[in-house]
């Protein structure tokens, strides 16, 4: 078998593409239906399962929210009790009870310690108050013996100099099988570098958390503290896992009360799992089916694909160069009116080769008369060189610089297409005020004031031209001398490109005509108007390079306080692309 005929065999002929679009409009359908039905019926369960889920993960964080309201409310209470506080005061350095005194304070303060400590409900909370001395009050006489154990790392890590807010100990345990304590920690005392009076010290016990997370039935839950070391909850939960899989519904709440963190997590798999091999399941069953119909779609495939050959063989021979190859069109279905359609097209084809191989021809002579335009400009150049080195070397730097000014602008022009920036386009206009000032003996000069982020603005060359021209040409009649000011600068999300001159100026007619000529459609024919100057055609050629160049662009003239004329350009800031724009 050769290679054509292997080539032929592997081709994606129209009569395979038949046969694959009965398969597609069976296929597709079933499948799309298939899978647009698992994601909504996937969607519809995450969204009722993070709705579920939240509102549990609230209910556990507003418990352990009330909780540490209750333990607040008890630090908060003993800080701005005067007598407590006085009480303690008196009490700090008492290290046993050795006298009567000693033991009315301590009745005094346990009894009003008690009174307070009987707000929280939860048994899970126990309270103490530690003086200097380290003697421990607690309202609760069978927790002393495991709070003694415990107190010096406890105490090592209370910061004495902040009695103000509660402070996080972190949770400590009684022995290796026992769940621990989370302690909390709240300094009594004036600050200011004083010495406190007591600590407050409150324990709830980690069972308390641990039983709160059991709520959670499905999934695994998990609770830290601010420095991210775990509370209670399952120990395969992390606070900021390495990276959480796709697979895996990771929800995380931070308490408003704490700075503590609540993370649940749960795979796809426990919950999609089943939804998933019913849909695997129908998918086999559809390709199963889907291959007895292709057998019977062979022979529908087969019957419409004989027209098409017919129009392959012709549209090969045409390609080949037989252009006289005609489709022969039988019948009135929708193959034979493709049949003529295609026969026109045939025709336009063939008419529009012709054309263009006589375009071609016409293109090429004009491209060899280009060519021989451009050996005048560049001899000009060559020529004026010659002259400026001939008077550098005569020591005639005047007209050397205006010779250089000439060569300048010659080039702007030879390259007038080219883009150019806002800078440079400036520079040209001094050359070009150089050479007028020549031509007219007149004092005139130029200044330029750009800001520093405009200067590099792409613009097309020499387009502030025509509108310096008409300030010279129209603003001397009747001045010695003129000053023209050239000021870009950026505004409310535009360019601005201002050309004033201290000319003779124009009447507030003409200028309000002028700028209806600006503004008016180019298809409107206003040569009727009343003036007709010569700067409206330089004027317009800028406006019009302007829009073609940005897409929009604004003019308008307007009377200044030194009595000439100013001209201000809106152009839209470029695209940070790269200014995307046409030049002309």
């Amino acid at each position: 078998m050769g290679k054509e005929a292997r080539a032929a065999m592997t081709r994606l002929t129209y009569y395979r593409r038949i046969q694959l679009s009965f398969l597609l409009f069976i296929i597709f359908p079933i499948l799309a239906v298939s899978v647009i039905s698992y994601t909504l019926l996937k969607q519809n369960m995450i969204e009722k399962f993070q709705i579920s889920n939240n509102s549990m993960l609230n209910v556990i964080v507003g418990e352990i929210d009330r909780t540490i309201d209750d333990v607040t409310f008890a630090s908060h209470y003993i800080v701005n009790d005067s007598e407590l506080r006085a009480s303690l005061n008196l009490f700090a350095d008492t290290s046993r009870l050795n006298t009567y005194t000693d033991y009315t304070r301590f009745i005094r303060i346990k009894d009003s310690f008690s009174m307070i400590t009987s707000k929280p409900l939860n048994n899970s909370i126990h309270m103490y108050l530690v003086n200097r001395a380290n003697f421990i009050l607690s309202p609760d006489s069978e927790n002393l013996a495991a709070i003694n154990s415990k107190l010096v790392p406890l105490l090592k890590n209370v910061n004495a100099s902040k009695p103000v807010v509660l402070q996080y100990l972190g949770l400590l345990h009684d022995s290796a099988d026992d769940a621990g304590t989370y302690y909390l920690a709240r300094v009594i005392g004036d600050g200011g570098g004083k010495p406190y009076s007591a600590v407050l010290l409150v324990g709830i016990e980690a069972a308390y958390f641990e039983k709160l997370l059991e709520r959670v039935e499905f999934g695994q839950i998990a609770l830290f503290d601010g420095a991210g070391k775990p509370i209670a909850g399952s120990p395969d939960v992390r606070l900021q896992p390495r990276g959480t899989p796709d697979s895996v519904f990771r929800t995380q709440l931070t308490l408003d009360k704490t700075d503590w963190k609540l993370a649940y997590e749960t795979s796809e798999d426990s919950l999609f799992g089943q939804i998933s091999r019913a849909f695997y399941i129908g998918i086999g069953l559809v390709l199963v089916f889907t291959l007895l119909f292709s057998v019977i779609s062979l022979l529908f495939a087969r019957r419409l694909h004989s027209p098409i050959q017919k129009l392959q063989r012709v549209a090969r021979q045409f390609a080949l160069g037989n252009r006289d190859m005609r489709l022969e069109v039988k019948g009135r279905d929708d193959i034979a009116e493709l049949g003529h359609s295609f026969n026109g097209m045939l025709d336009e084809i063939e008419v529009l080769i012709t054309n263009i191989e006589q375009e071609q021809e016409k293109k090429r002579v004009m491209e060899l008369e280009a060519l021989f335009m451009q050996i005048r400009p560049h001899f000009l150049i060559n020529t004026l060189n010659s002259i400026k080195c001939s008077l550098i070397l005569s020591k005639d730097q005047v007209h050397s610089g205006i010779v250089d000014s000439l060569m300048n602008l010659l080039r702007a022009y030879l390259k007038v297409n080219t883009p150019s920036s806002l800078e440079e386009v400036c520079r040209l206009l001094g050359y070009y005020v150089d050479i007028m000032k020549i031509r007219s003996e007149m004092p005139l000069s130029i200044e330029a004031r750009i800001e520093p982020e405009l200067k590099s603005l792409i613009v097309p060359k020499l387009v502030l031209q025509p509108i310096v021209e008409n300030a010279i040409v129209h603003g001397l009649d009747e001045k010695d001398l003129l000053h023209i000011v050239v000021h870009a600068y950026r505004e409310q999300g535009r360019i601005y490109v201002a050309i004033e001159d201290d000319g003779c100026g124009m009447d507030e007619e003409q200028l309000a005509w002028l700028n209806r000529q600006l503004n008016a459609s180019p298809d409107i024919d206003t040569d009727a108007e009343e003036y007709v100057p010569y700067e409206r055609v330089g004027l317009r050629n800028v406006i019009q390079r302007l829009k073609l160049t940005y897409g929009s662009a604004e003019m308008k003239l307007s009377s200044n306080a030194a009595g000439g004329i100013t001209v201000i350009l809106a152009i839209p800031i470029p695209s940070p692309s790269g200014q995307e724009v046409s030049h002309v």
